[in-house]
């Protein structure tokens, strides 16, 4: 049975982007995923839409899961594939968190944007878990946590809750780190973003000529969003989370 969800986004499937994009922000995310890429990496995709990260992924690592609840996204996905894509790398699955058929222990690297937050917070609790059990030892997770005080969640839970889903749910900044480490992660960085550019959904702030380009930046340099993110992480739309799995050695040292 198709859900409220699946039909949003089948809808979106047409229009939704299919590059990494210029503003600083979508750049952050691409280099941050890039520098845990080789040619020997296993990689999940979870909320894989129509192949912005996944397909580039692909040409970089032995094998991509691109997951999501989607079938059109997915099908817009394999209609961008690039000819220098292996059809091995990239296998495109529907799937729903959070149960995800992606097993323990098999991914170096696992990633999800823009996804996590549309579920409930027990549901992202046991996504969370299931993410940080299907990574090898070293392995890394990254992902968006929306920021349940920020501005922008009031207006994206109205956005999704007028479509009929249950709306944006987030954290507190002071409970990301036991969030990860609740599932035996190590944080290893986090990245505010979203403190002022969430101000552009304003209509009248993001008609301003030329302040999207000065609050997002662009062509991979930081914007007045980035620095006012940085300097009060606890007012940005989300914070974007790099956890490792600890090797197997280290593990065993902390017992």
């Amino acid at each position: 049975m198709m859900t409220i969800a699946q039909n949003h986004f089948d809808d979106e499937a047409g229009h939704y982007p299919v590059t990494i994009g210029q503003d600083y922000t979508q750049r952050l995310k691409w280099d941050i995923l890039s520098s845990f890429a080789s040619k020997t990496s296993f990689v999940a995709d979870i909320g894989a839409a129509s192949g912005r990260h996944a397909i580039p992924m692909a040409g970089r690592c032995a094998f991509v899961l691109a997951l999501d609840l989607s079938f059109e996204m997915l099908s817009k996905l394999s209609e961008n594939v690039d000819i220098n894509v292996p059809d091995q790398n990239l296998f495109p699955v529907v799937a729903q968190l959070p149960g995800l058929p992606i097993g323990t222990e098999k991914f170096d690297l696992v990633y999800c944007f823009s996804t996590l937050l549309l579920l409930p917070i027990e549901q992202q609790n046991a996504a969370i878990e299931q993410m940080a059990a299907a990574l090898k030892p070293g392995g890394r997770l990254v992902l968006d946590i929306a920021n349940r005080r920020s501005l922008g969640i009031h207006y994206w839970r109205r956005y999704y809750q007028k479509r009929g889903m249950a709306g944006i749910f987030g954290y507190e900044l002071s409970g990301v780190h036991s969030l990860l480490t609740r599932f035996g992660l190590d944080v290893d960085a986090i990245y505010p973003q979203g403190a002022l550019s969430q101000l552009l959904l304003a209509p009248l702030l993001g008609k301003v000529p030329g302040a999207n380009a000065a609050i997002r930046g662009g062509d991979g340099k930081p914007g007045w969003d980035d620095a006012m993110s940085r300097r009060f992480p606890s007012l940005a739309e989300r914070w974007y989370v790099v956890a490792r799995r600890p090797d197997a050695e280290k593990a065993r040292g902390n017992r």
